[in-house]
This record gives structure tokens, sequence and C-alpha cells, in this order.
């Protein structure tokens, strides 16, 4: 819930401020929720792992467990089979049901772009559905746009660029009419590519046609793609003598995330043993930990791997060897 609030609050704002339809907004937070599930699943299995067993350990039926002959490694190995279903269930998540959703969701994302372009419009965002322009801009305020940049691309080569300090658009049809003050646009000399001319002006009316790749396909990113088109791909670019760096990143990441239940049924098992707490506001902090510090091991991974400083494959991978060895050496370390 409180993840799922988060976009609620996103998804709110599109329909008051933006004027997204209702029935637009909520579909959009329907694909949304399986993207959720690959968070909330691994974690309540962690928190479940914790409250049972932190009331089992602080009402001393693990001692009489011992008693009547069953071995911490019995206890576990229970766990161990939760984990590995619940593993496969993510696996299956991540691999089949992900994709699909979230390739869906980039396809709503363009049809509101045909109903509302003021609605798709995000600063930070390099905006490709205008023709031969690239659009981007710093911040949005309804239709009020601050620290614009318009590249003009022509024969895949940079022709014009137009920044301004501030300007307002409109959609009119198939034109995006903008009005840009205090900016400035330079000019690629075509004699010499190393040459810009440049006109400063005040104000400067410009409209960008805004028909062309809206009616071009969606090309599917690393995250649209199915775990057995990412195999097929890879080999690919390797072939072209490319390096599919994002597609092993995105490989790789999908594997770790699929094992992270089996990781946190170990983890979680000897943090409980260490612990020893039944009261839920306690395991639910140590929940809350463990996850901050596993996705942010996992954002790490994924910086270190984009620049290069280690491979993809470990990148993704940091967080469970650090989770795993934890686990174990408390469980190792486990005495009652």
């Amino acid at each position: 819930m409180v993840m799922v609030l988060g976009n609620l609050i996103k998804l709110s704002d599109m329909v008051i401020r933006k004027g997204v339809a209702l029935n637009d907004a909520v579909m959009l937070f329907l694909f949304f929720i399986p993207y959720l599930l690959g968070f909330t699943i691994p974690l309540s299995l962690l928190l479940g792992i914790l409250l049972s067993l932190g009331r089992l350990i602080a009402d001393n039926e693990i001692v009489a467990m011992y008693v009547v002959g069953i071995s911490l490694g019995r206890i576990l190995r229970i766990f161990l089979i939760l984990g590995i279903i619940f593993s496969m269930c993510l696996f299956i998540l991540n691999d089949k049901i992900l994709p699909n959703f979230h390739y869906r969701y980039y396809q709503r994302i363009k049809n509101l772009y045909r109903k509302n372009l003021s609605a798709i419009i995000e600063p930070g965002v390099f905006l490709e559905n205008f023709g031969n322009y690239i659009l981007y801009v710093g911040d949005v305020k309804g239709n009020k746009l601050k620290n614009i940049f318009i590249y003009q691309i022509e024969n895949d080569n940079l022709k014009q660029i137009t920044f301004a300090k501030k300007g307002e658009f409109i959609s009119q049809g198939k034109i995006l009419k903008l009005k840009l003050e205090n900016g400035f646009r330079d000019e690629v000399n075509p004699k010499n590519r190393n040459e810009l001319y440049r006109l400063n002006f005040k104000i400067f009316f410009m409209d960008i046609p805004i028909e062309e790749k809206s009616k071009t396909p969606i090309k599917k990113k690393p995250k649209d793609l199915t775990m057995k088109e990412l195999k097929e791909k890879i080999p690919y670019l390797r072939s072209l003598k490319i390096f599919p760096k994002n597609l092993l990143i995105e490989f790789h990441k999908r594997i770790s995330i699929s094992l992270s239940p089996l990781i946190f049924v170990i983890l979680g098992f000897g943090v409980a043993t260490l612990v020893r707490h039944r009261e839920k506001s306690i395991n639910f902090g140590v929940t809350f930990l463990l996850a901050v510090s596993y996705y942010l091991l996992l954002i790490l991974g994924e910086t270190l791997a984009e620049a290069n400083i280690v491979t993809p494959s470990l990148g993704m991978w940091i967080p469970n060897i650090i989770f795993l060895s934890l686990g174990i050496h408390l469980i190792r370390k486990c005495t009652f």
C-alpha cells in the first residue's frame, strides 16, 4: 500500500492538473501493479520469516523442537522450499508478465500522448516524438516550460540547436506550437560542421510536427524483452561487434532479482536467530533496513556496470553475494 500510494498521487496529479482522462489513468495504474509485485513479493517473504521465526524463538518453541530431535537444518529446509517456490514465481513474473505489462504501459503512454501532449512532456527527458526534432525541457508547469532545448536532426546529423530560458506551448492537431523567450538558435555551417551561426532572440515562435514518430510502433526496450528475446539479441549484437551492455545488465538483473526470495530466506533465517524478537514493529524495521540495503546495493552494482568498472554479471550479483554470505555466516553462528 505504501508503494501504491506514491503512484496514486502521481496519477491523481495527471488527472487533476494535466487533464488526463480517468480511465487512462486507471489503466496506467493497473499496468504498473505487476512491477510493484516484483518488489513486494521478496519483501513480504522476508517479513514473514522474521515474524514467524521471531515468535517461535521468543516463545522457546525452537528449543522445544530441539528437545524432540528436530534440528535447525530441518527447520531451515522448510523455509528453503518456500524460497524456491517464491523464486520460481518471481522468475515467471520477471520473464513473462513484467516485460509484457511494461511494453503495454508505454503503448498506453503513446496513446495518451496523442490525446494530451501536456501529460507526456516530462522534465529531464529527451522526447523524440517530433519528427526530425528532439525536445528537452528542464521544468514543466502546465503549458509553461523552462530551460528548453530543441535539437533538429537532418540525415542523422545535428543541424540546429534552439535554446530558450522559458516558453509556452499549445497543441493544434499534429503541430506543437511553441512561444520561446530569451534564447538563441545555433545553426551548423554545412561547409564546416565545427562552425555555428548564432541568432539571439527575445521572442521566437516555432512550429514542430508531432505526427511522424507517433505513427511508428514503439521499439522494445531491454525491460520489454523476455529472457528468450534477450538471449537471442545478445549474441546477435556481439556478432556485429557491438557490446550489448544494457541487455546483459537487464539479463543478469532479472535472474538476480528472481533469486532474491531464496537469498532473503537464508538471510532472514540468520537475522531472526540474531534478533529474536516477536514484536512486529522491530521486525518491520529490520525488514525495511535490509530491503533498503539490498536495493541500494543493486543500484550500486548497476551503476558500476554501466560505468564499465565491473562486468554486468558481477554488478547485478553483488547484493545476492553479500546477503547470501551474511546469511550463511549468521546461521553458522546460531546458538540457542
